[in-house]
């Protein structure tokens, strides 16, 4: 369990789980999927974590109030440009607090969580409610909000605030957060998110198609006979002939500490590319994709062998948010034999989550494997703009990479 200061956002939707229990399981998934489109993504591009998803209410962790409140502004904005174009708008009361809080993987517990469930009641359909503490934080240069009075079961001493809506607009605060937000995917008919691909994937794109089209060939060059390729080869000028050899003396003189890093990293790269170019046939995937969490759980039963199903159950726990128990997962599957995990503890540490990267950091410097040994250092001198705050709960990826490498005898300097 992590204790640590940050901003709540519960968001709730009364009536929802009962609407999707009275539809057949199809339609079921389809509005929790649609609902899910809404809520998620411009929850994600404020960096906010999905704690807990319980019933009709959810939970989202954040670390500062204004993305908190500008999240909470474009999730009501993004239902309203749903509800424009399908006629589906959900019933939405949000309220945001801020304080010290507790988050397992249940989700928040502790008094904040209290605080939380007695200011939601202040929130009638469409509003929301903000704490004092959030208000005084919150960049008012974008978002304004006015004084409630008293509400009940709120003690008299916490002041709360609701968000102004905005006047002359179809949105119902303006569409700011959503401009803040930047390029969000779009919501299919059937609820799955369309518009926006991995970078890394449109990255490999043109390696992956190269690979296809020379695969073909090389496969006919090398079933064509080996006396034809000799011919081939006696036809080419001595020094192209000779290349190979000259290339191979010339790496000799590489230090070997050197060659090991190259293929190490060359290695992890290998295996990075093969699970995203095989990531679209996984069914859990494509549920973590559409962040159907149920659906990836259902998945996860169907896996009988024990390392696979471990590693399966971290790429849903780091899905959720919850990096702690995913970093661990990925370090037992490793240990276990399971060739995808460290390329997952790999890639974690480049992740926009100090708490991703420092989890991944920890559980490779427990793991021992060399092969992480370039990941850890570049993450140990990198510069990132969430590690910036100061206070006794920051996260610091730069000293749990540093950490890792002392506990495999490297020197970080």
């Amino acid at each position: 369990m992590s204790r640590t200061r940050g901003t709540l956002l519960w968001i709730d939707v009364p009536g929802l789980g009962g609407r999707v229990s009275a539809q057949p399981y199809a339609e079921g998934a389809r509005m929790m999927r649609v609902f899910r489109g809404i809520l998620l993504p411009p929850c994600d591009a404020f960096g906010g974590r999905l704690a807990s998803a319980v019933g009709d209410s959810f939970q989202i962790v954040f670390r500062r109030p204004t993305d908190a409140v500008l999240a909470a502004a474009a999730v009501h904005d993004r239902a309203a440009q749903h509800a424009r174009d399908s006629g589906e708008r959900p019933d939405l009361r949000a309220c945001v607090v801020s304080g010290e809080m507790r988050v397992d993987r249940n989700g928040v517990i502790g008094d904040l969580v209290d605080l939380a469930a007695r200011v939601r009641g202040a929130a009638g359909r469409g509003d929301i409610v903000l704490s004092g503490d959030v208000f005084a934080a919150m960049d008012k240069s974008q978002l304004t909000a006015e004084e409630l009075g008293d509400a009940d079961g709120v003690p008299a001493e916490v002041r709360l605030y609701r968000l102004a809506r905005a006047r002359g607009s179809d949105l119902p605060f303006g569409g700011i957060g959503l401009a803040s937000a930047g390029r969000l995917p779009g919501i299919g008919p059937d609820g799955l998110l369309e518009g926006i691909e991995s970078p890394v994937v449109r990255a490999i794109a043109p390696v992956r198609a190269a690979v296809r089209g020379i695969a073909p060939r090389a496969l006919d060059l090398l079933g064509s006979g080996s006396a034809w390729t000799r011919r081939q080869v006696d036809r080419l000028p001595p020094s192209v002939r000779t290349l190979p050899a000259t290339v191979a003396g010339r790496i000799a003189l590489v230090p070997r500490k050197v060659q090991m890093a190259v293929a190490a990293g060359l290695a992890i790269l290998v295996a990075v590319t093969v699970v995203l170019a095989t990531r679209r046939h996984d069914p859990i995937d494509r549920a973590l994709a559409q962040h159907d969490f149920r659906a990836a759980r259902h998945e996860l039963k169907q896996i009988k062998d024990g390392q696979e199903r471990v590693f399966a159950d971290a790429r849903i726990q780091e899905a959720r948010g919850s990096f702690g128990p995913a970093a661990d997962g990925y370090a037992k599957a490793a240990k276990g034999g399971e060739r995808r995990a460290l390329p997952q503890l790999v890639r974690m540490t480049q992740s926009n989550s100090c708490e991703a990267r420092a989890s991944a950091a920890r559980a490779l410097g427990e793991l021992g494997d060399d092969r992480a040994i370039p990941a850890l250092r570049k993450l140990a001198h990198g510069k990132f703009p969430d590690e910036r705050q100061r206070g006794a709960f920051r996260c610091s990826s730069k000293r749990a990479a540093r950490d890792a490498l002392e506990q495999l005898h490297i020197q970080t300097g």
